[in-house]
């Protein structure tokens, strides 16, 4: 498939990253479209550089004819054709973004937002595959192309992962 524009999604650590690296596919990153159209800020306390997703949505135009993976965790709220949401679970994901120094309050708000399926809940508009970054990577790519060229059939190809119900069992 060509001309189509797939967002990479899921909480900060997850493996989105990782996940665009190993693909064949051409990517850019949320950040980038966002210093390109006037909507990245300035870097706060935290690290990190708002950006205002409403007018990126409704500014963005995308290259014609090429096939575009965006990562990042604000990337399934521009316009795509579909959206990959990587998952991971919230132990793994605690562990990860200690590693990366994040703050304790930044770890706690990340890991409830993965542990809760924020992301998850936001991805109901488009197609979405939706992954356990523990299946490897290397599934993950062969799952995602499959389904791309499937034409993102079945929309929602699988269960969405209840790390809550894993954790406390499906009573």
């Amino acid at each position: 498939m060509t001309g189509i524009r797939i967002a990479v999604t899921g909480t900060p650590g997850t493996g989105k990253t990782t996940f665009c690296s190993a693909s064949n596919q051409r990517t850019t990153t949320v950040e980038e479209i966002a210093a390109e159209h006037g909507c990245l800020g300035e870097v706060e306390d935290d690290g990190a550089a708002p950006i205002d997703v409403e007018i990126l949505a409704n500014t963005v135009i995308w290259p014609e004819g090429e096939t575009l993976l965006i990562d990042g965790h604000l990337s399934h709220l521009l316009p795509v054709d579909a959206i990959i949401l990587i998952r991971c679970h919230p132990s793994v994901l605690m562990q990860r973004l200690a590693r990366r120094d994040y703050s304790e309050s930044k770890i706690e708000e990340n890991v409830e937002c993965e542990l809760i399926g924020v992301i998850s809940a936001e991805c109901l508009e488009k197609p979405c595959l939706e992954m356990d970054s523990a299946i490897g990577i290397e599934a993950m790519i062969a799952n995602a192309e499959r389904w791309i060229t499937d034409g993102f059939k079945p929309l929602r190809p699988n269960e969405g992962i209840d790390w809550i119900g894993q954790i406390h069992g499906d009573d």
